[in-house]
């Protein structure tokens, strides 16, 4: 295989024999045992791996398949295979603010948020990301993105501006909203079924902080609650985070407690300086149940996301998968519980939406669920993964779809969710187009 790889592939080729192949070949979820591992540095080597690729499928008739891997972090696994070719994108990961005033930011697709927290820290600039400074600029940025600023901010994908992508042909395409709109349109919350994005063109925000300590702040304060009606407690959490400001951000992380309890694990996340306004807000947090330990940390935001570059071995045993929904009834809260009784379950987590996220239309970009208010989500042992998925059916039947990127369910019935109606509609006629073989079947894809 080595001889028929192109000549400027040689040099970032890794294979089994190599001894860097152990630290590459793995992602968060799973131990890869690939042909070769390509670890990327330029578009060239890219658009040569996406044609080598093409070719020894149409040659040998038979699977070959290609993944493409920016941190490894993603749920569905998929950023690595067996017996196929890895795209490995982190050593494209240079990040470059083109316009400091106007908040301009360059990034490659390689990069960690980690990095890019960093950078932007310096001239207080941020872009609404995950919850890991581990995670990859990549998978984020083409499939959602719901972190710490999501409702002051948006989603990740609400933020790209422009991108350059490979497609399955090996053509460089450079997209915006005046450039091949459609496919500009596609990569912003469609996945990577269409090719291969090597860079991004972010609007970043800008911090507004007068404190001269504290340049970029944020209060970080965590709750541990002990409920006994889940019901009455999610619907005051609901409704304090809703009426509270959008520099306000939640999540809730649910258990079985000692007898007839649930202990939720909060994390609560004001964007901004330490207001009255703030404060104010966090101490009604308080009010939302009976509470057994409560900390509260005044930080910059870039501390927030450690960049650890650790060792990612295929070693994270969770499965998960989640719900869209605008309100949480009685009937759901019941489900809810029933999926908290197994002991395979790690915890239910409920994501406060809503805010910046649902001031865009519809349409706005390929992540169609603009009216929800809270993403619902399980977390099992992947050993019980289909007995999970049973117990969350009846959850699912109240969303409006599932958010891609936070599943591990790859299933053309979960892609359907995660793509309904208009946008799936427009997506098929994108693949067709731009991958009509279906070189990028790693991917999820419709």
């Amino acid at each position: 295989m080595e001889k028929e790889l192109p000549q400027s592939l040689k040099k970032v080729a890794v294979f089994p024999e190599d001894p860097r192949y152990d630290k590459v070949r793995s992602n968060a979820y799973r131990v890869g045992r690939p042909k070769v591992v390509i670890l990327a540095e330029t578009d060239e080597q890219v658009r040569e791996t996406i044609n080598y690729t093409a070719r020894i499928k149409q040659e040998q008739k038979e699977p070959f398949p290609l993944s493409v891997k920016c941190g490894g972090h993603g749920l569905s696994g998929t950023s690595v295979n067996d017996q196929g070719i890895v795209l490995d994108l982190s050593n494209m990961n240079q990040i470059s603010v083109i316009d400091k005033e106007k908040g301009i930011v360059s990034i490659q697709a390689g990069a960690l948020w980690g990095d890019v927290a960093v950078k932007l820290h310096a001239d207080q600039l941020v872009i609404s990301s995950g919850d890991h400074g581990d995670t990859g600029v990549g998978g984020l940025a083409v499939s959602g993105g719901m972190g710490t600023i999501l409702r002051s901010f948006g989603l990740t994908i609400d933020k790209v501006i422009g991108a350059t992508i490979i497609t399955a042909d090996g053509k460089r395409h450079v997209v915006d909203k005046d450039h091949e709109p459609d496919l500009f349109w596609g990569i912003r919350g469609g996945g990577g079924q269409f090719g291969v994005v090597t860079e991004f063109l972010f609007q970043a925000d800008r911090a507004t902080a007068m404190d001269s300590k504290i340049s970029n702040p944020m209060i970080v304060q965590t709750i541990n609650y002990s409920i006994t009606d889940l019901f009455e407690f999610v619907q005051g959490w609901h409704q304090w985070f809703k009426n509270s400001s959008n520099k306000l951000t939640s999540i809730l992380l649910l258990n079985k407690g000692p007898a007839e309890t649930i202990t939720v694990q909060t994390r609560n996340f004001w964007y901004g300086e330490e207001t009255v306004e703030a404060k104010e807000v966090l101490e009604r947090a308080l009010q939302l149940g009976t509470v057994s330990a409560t900390t509260e940390v005044l930080m910059n935001y870039v501390d927030f996301f450690p960049d650890e570059h650790a060792r990612i071995e295929g070693k994270n045993t969770g499965f998960g998968k989640n719900t869209l929904v605008t309100h949480i009834s009685q009937e759901m809260a019941a489900e809810i519980e029933k999926i908290l009784e197994p002991s395979f379950v790690y915890g239910v987590e409920l994501r406060a939406l809503g805010g910046a996220v649902n001031e865009r239309a519809s349409d706005f970009n390929a992540w169609s669920f603009r009216e929800a208010e809270i993403m619902i989500a399980f977390w099992v042992n992947k050993e019980h993964a289909a007995e999970a998925g049973q117990l969350f059916q009846p959850l699912q039947e109240f969303g409006q779809g599932v958010y891609g990127a936070y599943s591990s369910d790859t299933s053309q019935e979960e892609n359907a969710r995660v793509w309904p109606g208009q946008t799936a509609e427009k997506i098929r006629e994108l693949k067709q187009k731009y991958d009509p073989a279906n070189l990028f079947d790693q991917n999820r894809v419709l």
